[in-house]
Parts: C-alpha cells; structure tokens; sequence
C-alpha cells in the first residue's frame, strides 16, 4: 500500500488547522508538508509591538456558534486560555468618529437603513434601502465572494464601514476573499432555495 504525501498550501490557521486533522485522519506514516509562502507561519496572526507593549494581531476570535471552533480549541489543551468577551459593547470607526456596532445587524448585514443610520452616509443609506428591489444574480451551487455580492447589492459603503471589519476579525480575511458557503452557509443555503 501506497503511503500518502499530503501537501497543504498555506501555514495560516486554516492550513495548520487542516494539518492537523489530516494528521489525525490519514493512516500513521502519512506524509504531510505543510507550504507557506512567507518567512513566518500564523498568517494574519503575529505579534506586533507598539509603544513598548507587545500584543496580538490577526483574527483573535470565533465566532461561538461554531463548536467545532471550541472543540478543536479544547483537543489542543488551550481551553483555559479562552477569554470571553466583556460587558463594553463592540464599535467601529464610521466618519471619522467611533461609533457602537449597530446592534440590529448580522455580521455588519443590516435588517434595514435604520439599523445602521448612525454609520452610513445618506448616500450609503440609500443603496441600502434600494438593495430589496436590486436583482440579485445568484447561480445556485455558486459561492460568491461576501464583499462582492454585498457590494453589488447594498454598496461599498456598507461593506467597508461594516462588513469587512467584522468578517475581518472573525475569519482573518477581506470580505471580498472570502466565500459566502464559508462564512455564511445558511445564507448560501437559502440563496441556492430562491431565498
């Protein structure tokens, strides 16, 4: 029997992350080389230092409606590392000035202009309230970028002041890189059943 050489592209947390299940999937002896591009593993997590104080960058959280997240934090003994978010409310810099994360909203998606009438400018306020009757072109089966169906839909705006920095911090990537089936798979789910 052949033994498999398994090659992952990327040594960010999804490539060590794949790693590592394929370690525990595959058959011992199985090869796995794991192939990153810069001179350093992590990704968009790194250490940075600013004034004298050194810190944590990158995608420092999950989102706890996935479990797989804890328990794959669990199986690696860092459960007692986790720390739960605080009582002070998230915001977002919008204008110039930071204002609370509108709380009306998914991931940045508002329920209508008014969710988010403290962030928008009233132009992104208006391709907001327009986006109900903007056609969408959806494929079922497709997996469209988050920030290019958004940005179709809904504008820039609203995607740059919300939905990038949100999906940033949560998966470690720019809303225009990241699939919809990823990041939001009910979402794709109910776009691919006319939703």
């Amino acid at each position: 029997m052949t033994v498999p050489h398994v090659a992952v592209l990327g040594a960010g947390v999804t490539g060590l992350a794949g790693a590592y299940r394929l370690r525990r999937l595959l058959p011992p002896g199985a090869r796995i080389t794991v192939l990153e591009g810069s001179s350093r593993v992590g990704g968009a997590l790194r250490t940075t230092e600013l004034a004298g104080v050194r810190f944590d960058i990158g995608a420092e959280a999950f989102l706890v409606r996935r479990r797989e997240a804890i328990a794959l934090v669990t199986e690696l003994g860092l459960g007692a590392e986790l720390v739960h978010p605080t009582a002070a409310g998230p915001t977002v810099r919008a204008g110039g000035r930071t204002v609370p994360l509108p709380s009306r909203t998914v991931l940045g998606l508002p329920g209508s202009p008014d969710d988010v009438a403290g962030v928008l400018s009233p132009e992104g306020l208006a391709r907001v309230a327009a986006e109900p009757e903007t056609p969408l072109c959806w494929e079922p089966g497709s997996d469209a970028a988050v920030g290019a169906l958004l940005r179709s839909r809904a504008g820039d705006e609203l995607v740059d002041r919300l939905v990038d920095p949100l999906l940033g911090g949560v998966y470690a990537g720019r809303a225009d890189a990241l699939g919809l089936r990823a990041t939001l798979p009910a979402v794709a789910t109910a776009l691919d059943r006319g939703a």
